[in-house]
């Protein structure tokens, strides 16, 4: 006989998702928002970048693994005490919290491309809850609502929904409503908004959530990551991008910058209504290319080319001059006096993005 030995199936598109993540310190669960965490990797308080990926990094493996509970406690205690991390909350509470926020959102982020990929043939989802008696009474009343893909319902209710929240969603096909005597809903639930208080480091904020979702819990994760399906990714130019804020985040007074002088001369004017001139501009400032890949002082690769020009050219008021400086990119780039970080969503994907501003003057 053959020996066979039993072996965990990897969930690839949850891995991928947790692997895709950028590290970002914080000092609050606060400071990213919604679909924010579907591109940056956090833990609440954890200030640095080294912590953030160490946690990250421990999180990929449980994923991959099938690391237990207690297992990831062990790797818990081993980074606190590599970094001297000062948390708050014990060290059972906060250690569950890291690992069940992060997996069951992979989880489903994973759950929403393989929807994706197979809503062809499986063009409605199921809510299902656990089914005992801590399932949140909301939660309980969306048990088997059933809904298309395309519904907007499952932007803001695709759990989990909250803190703890064991909820699924499982797609189906016209067999599956049969087998399972369910019906496809002529209409979603209603969503009603309510006021909710968080804290911030900025204060106490009051937010709206639709009822029954724990605050920052009202996005869908696969959708922050990869948008509302695979071919809406080349709508995504059609879309305007609409900059994201966290719940308290502020606009501070910064430091004023010192003012450099930049050895790299001006480029040539081009001519308005003339897109040939300013790409011959953008060329002659990268050295005769459409596009180049610049090293910032992160270590983070950004791509610049040809589209710069294509949102000049947009808008005739952007046509005013300021193509003489593209030869002032590649050093602003690999030398700027800061680097602004900010989030936006694509309003026809449902996509989130992580956006760097190069600030030097």
């Amino acid at each position: 006989m053959v020996d066979v030995k039993p072996a965990p199936v990897r969930f690839t598109e949850a891995i991928d998702f947790l692997k895709k993540k950028v590290a970002i310190p914080t000092e609050a669960w606060t400071d990213l928002w919604q679909s924010m965490n579907s591109v940056g990797f956090v833990v609440a308080g954890a200030n640095t970048e080294a912590l953030v990926s160490d946690f990250q990094e421990a999180i990929v493996q449980a994923a991959e693994n099938g690391t237990t509970l207690q297992q990831f406690r062990q790797d818990f205690n081993r980074i606190v005490s590599e970094h001297g991390w000062q948390y708050r909350g014990s060290p059972g509470w906060r250690s569950r919290v890291i690992y069940e926020t992060n997996l069951r959102t992979a989880f489903a982020a994973g759950n929403w491309a393989k929807i994706q990929r197979l809503k062809h043939v499986r063009p409605y989802l199921r809510y299902v809850t656990v089914g005992d008696e801590r399932v949140r009474p909301e939660h309980r009343k969306w048990h088997n609502v059933v809904l298309r893909v395309e519904d907007p319902w499952w932007n803001t209710h695709f759990p989990p929904c909250g803190w703890g929240c064991r909820c699924r969603v499982v797609s189906l096909n016209e067999r599956d409503l049969t087998r399972y005597g369910l019906k496809v809903w002529d209409e979603a639930p209603e969503i009603k908004y309510v006021a909710r208080e968080v804290k911030t480091p900025d204060g106490p904020v009051m937010v709206q959530v639709p009822e029954g979702i724990d605050p920052g819990f009202d996005y869908n994760p696969g959708q922050g990551q990869i948008g509302r399906g695979t071919e809406s990714l080349a709508l995504e130019k059609h879309g305007k991008w609409i900059a994201l804020r966290a719940p308290g985040e502020v606009t501070r007074s910064l430091e004023p910058l010192p003012i450099d002088t930049s050895e790299t001369p001006a480029g040539p004017a081009a001519t308005p209504g003339d897109p040939d001139s300013f790409r011959a501009a953008f060329r002659a400032a990268l050295g005769g290319k459409d596009e180049d890949v610049l090293i910032d002082p992160t270590g983070a690769g950004i791509r610049i080319g040809q589209a710069i020009v294509d949102h000049i050219l947009e808008s005739a008021n952007r046509q005013d001059g300021r193509e003489r400086y593209f030869p002032l990119l590649p050093e602003l780039i690999k030398d700027p006096a800061e680097i602004w970080i900010g989030f936006a969503e694509n309003s026809e994907t449902g996509r989130t993005a992580m956006r760097r501003r190069y600030v030097r003057l």
